[in-house]
Parts: C-alpha cells; structure tokens; sequence
C-alpha cells in the first residue's frame, strides 16, 4: 500500500507533527485545501508537495515541460479559462523528452500535465474535450503549466513578431505615418503600429494579464505582460521602434 500524503511529508521534507495538526486545523475552520495552507505557511514549496504527490499517485514529476519538443497542438479544442482554472494542459510530444524525471514510452507521446492530480473530473472533462483515449499523466508546477498554455495559445509570439517583421520591411513609411497623426487613439486606419497595439492589448487581455510591461534597454526593448504574478515575454521588437 502506498504511503500517504502525511507520512511522505514527515518522512522525506521533516514535516512536524506540530506543523502537520496546525495545517488540518485550519484547512478544518477555513475550509481551505490543505497543501494550499501547507504552502502559505512555508511548511513546504511547491516542489516539495508535487513530489511527494508524485510519489502518493506514482505519477511522473517534471518540474519543466518539454517545449521544444511540442508537435500537434490539441489546445484550441479546450477554453484557455477551463485550462487555467483547472492548471493543467494537454501536450502532443514529437518524441519522449530527454532530461526529464521520467521517460516516456517512444510509442506514448500524448501527456496531460496537471498541477493536481486529485483533480479527476476535470481531467476527464479535458481528455474528452482534445480526443485524448489514451495518454500519460504528469504533475508539474504551475508556472510551468501556465507557460505552456500561454505558448499554446499563441500568446507569446506568432501573430505579434509576424506584424513587427512586416513593420520592419517598411519602416520608413510608419514612421512617417505617426508623425502625421496626434493621438494614436484617434486613429482609425489599419496602421501597422495600431494592429500591433491593438494586437498586444488583445492578446493581454485574452491572457486575463494584470498589466503590461514596455522595457527599454540600451540595445532593445521588450514587451511583457504578467499573468498570475508572473512576467511573460510578448516581443521583442527592434530598437528603432522606440521612437515610435
């Protein structure tokens, strides 16, 4: 019989027995799940919880997700809200990772990778969503999990570097198209530069982003938003394009 949640924690990361009544004490008056409250209090991090749920469920660890090695996408099938509220993600890998935890089969490239493994409805839900028969589950960590469906979604890159490669091949045209216009907010045409704006707030807001960053370097500049606490690359347009 496997160990439970309680002893891998006390046995493996020297979880307390004070430490340990303390958290079912007040996941019982907050009604709050109890490795959120074991995490709020720094008894234990996310790693240390999803490797011992790793080692409850006998279910596969990655700490990251392979990306480099994504092959047919499955995610428009599902909402990027159902992925996000759930934290898991489908993944069609071309071959089995190297340098992960463990492993895959050569034959078995469909994973699901989800945060908590506990999470059996919406699991279901998600493999009948994508077509999923048959997969391999994993548990990763949620800034893993949310970079992936950001990527998947085509909210890091796509769209938005294929309108700053356009902006580039004619720049000497936008540029002189701002200088003739007094607020970018009242223009109407379909200016490179207002699909790009347009297109960075969209994709922000489709990302339910906090806000968004524009930071300038010597050299460069990004552009990021920040989902969940945590900042995501947008683009990286030219240098040149500060002045506009």
């Amino acid at each position: 019989m496997k160990n439970s949640l309680e002893e891998i924690l006390k046995s493996k990361f020297g979880v307390s027995e004070t430490d340990w009544a303390d958290a079912l004490r007040i996941r019982d008056e907050k009604g709050e799940p109890l490795p959120d409250v074991l995490m709020r209090r720094k008894i234990i991090t996310e790693t240390q919880l999803l490797d011992a749920l790793s080692e409850q469920y006998d279910i596969p660890f990655w700490p990251e997700l392979p990306l480099e090695n994504f092959g047919e996408d499955r995610t428009r099938s599902a909402s990027i809200g159902f992925l996000k509220r759930h934290v898991m993600v489908p993944l069609v890998l071309k071959n089995a990772p190297t340098g992960a935890g463990s492993v895959l089969p050569e034959e078995m490239v469909n994973i699901i990778a989800v945060n908590d493994p506990a999470a059996f409805q919406p699991l279901d839900d998600l493999a009948r969503m994508i077509g999923f028969t048959a997969y391999n589950l994993v548990i990763s960590t949620k800034s893993a999990i949310f970079g992936a469906i950001n990527l998947l979604f085509d909210m890091s890159q796509g769209t938005a570097e294929q309108l700053v490669q356009n902006m580039e091949e004619d720049g000497s045209t936008i540029i002189s198209e701002i200088a003739d216009t007094a607020d970018l907010l009242e223009d109407t045409s379909d200016a490179p530069i207002i699909k790009l704006v347009n297109h960075i707030i969209s994709q922000s807001v489709k990302a339910r982003a906090s806000d968004i960053h524009i930071e300038p370097y010597q050299d460069s500049f990004k552009v990021r938003y920040r989902v969940d606490g945590i900042l995501y690359d947008l683009l990286t347009p030219p240098n040149g394009f500060r002045r506009l």
